[in-house]
């Protein structure tokens, strides 16, 4: 199935038809083949046709978070928020990278914005995540203001 959309995708790209968004899905397929190299090549690619491709910089943010690189995948989470600000997966993955880098206010907000463009299920399943995060800030502004 994959070779078959590849070789499709492949083909839309040397007709010039959509090309961003076909290098964006070659960058999916090789980065669930697990060709790292590969996948950021086709994101990057995808951003050279396109520098406003949300979902090109959606998938270069996780693969950044994959590889450990926390500054780079915020700044691509928080590109891809920009320009598509009602994509809500982005706002979970920028809460989770905001919590790593101990932005918990900033965290606190993003998670609270994805829960707004997710339906009641998905919402509640960052209910937990969202009380977590609000209890440790709490903890933190108490530690720091509170009696010594």
């Amino acid at each position: 199935m994959d070779s078959k959309a590849a070789e499709l995708y492949e083909k839309a790209i040397e007709e010039g038809d959509c090309v961003a968004d076909a290098y964006c899905n070659l960058g999916i397929i090789e980065s669930q083949k697990g060709n790292t190299t590969k996948a950021f090549d086709c994101f990057t690619t995808s951003l050279k046709h396109d520098p406003r491709h949300s979902e090109a910089h959606y998938n270069l943010g996780n693969l950044y978070f994959d590889a450990n690189d926390f500054r780079l995948a915020q700044m691509h989470y928080e590109m891809a928020a920009e320009v598509d600000p009602s994509f809500p997966n982005v706002y979970f993955n920028l809460a989770l990278v905001q919590a790593i880098n101990n932005d918990l206010t900033a965290a606190v907000s993003a998670l609270t914005k994805y829960q707004e463009l997710v339906s009641g299920d998905e919402g509640r399943n960052a209910d937990e995540l969202l009380r977590n995060l609000k209890k440790t800030l709490a903890a933190a502004r108490n530690s720091r203001f509170g009696p010594a």
